[in-house]
């Protein structure tokens, strides 16, 4: 009987520390969207350099869809463990099915696609942004100023989003598993 009581105070204890890690991560992933949507909001003007205004463009659509990710992320993951946004249980709340986990998780891989994409397009862009600076024309030099905004908005964005894609990724396949095994009962 002792060794049964002290298996469940032992199982009961990890699967705190997983939530609160979990937690802990939905923290650090608000932190990151935070930052983006600054990022989102202070964003450069096009430079009128296509290539250049692309991957802005590129990367501003794949921070938005990582923000709006997250958030659908951290209320799939609260209504997993029957909780409110406030952290208050509640039995009453309808537990995420697993269409909704997959359509997520299709969801943050069109996201993981639109950074990709924003990867291919800053390469494009770097080449734009040589040429330019190896002119000496007044607009040249104006666009160059824009472009080097432009790339340097999206070099930081691209920091934060790959690990909240990365983040999102590993925190929606524990939900499927967790939705899928019936151990969300």
């Amino acid at each position: 009987m002792k060794k049964i009581l002290l298996t469940a105070i032992a199982l009961m204890a990890m699967s705190m520390a997983g939530n609160a890690q979990t937690k802990e991560e939905i923290q650090q992933s608000e932190e990151r969207c935070a930052k983006l949507q600054e990022l989102v909001n202070g964003q450069p003007k096009a430079c009128g350099v296509a290539e250049v205004d692309t991957f802005g463009t590129e990367i501003t659509r794949a921070a938005m869809l990582a923000i709006e990710n997250s958030d659908k992320l951290a209320n799939l993951y609260r209504r997993t463990i029957g909780e409110t946004k406030d952290g208050v249980t509640d039995v009453a709340i309808e537990k995420p099915s697993a269409e909704e986990c997959v359509s997520l998780g299709t969801s943050i891989a069109g996201e993981s696609a639109a950074l990709t994409k924003a990867g291919k397009s800053l390469e494009e862009a770097g080449k734009k942004l040589k040429e330019l600076t190896s002119q000496k024309s007044p607009k040249a030099i104006k666009q160059a100023k824009g472009a080097t905004a432009i790339i340097a908005y999206g070099k930081d964005a691209m920091a934060i989003l790959s690990e909240e894609t990365v983040a999102q990724g590993k925190a929606i396949k524990e939900i499927i598993e967790t939705v899928t095994s019936g151990k969300n009962l």
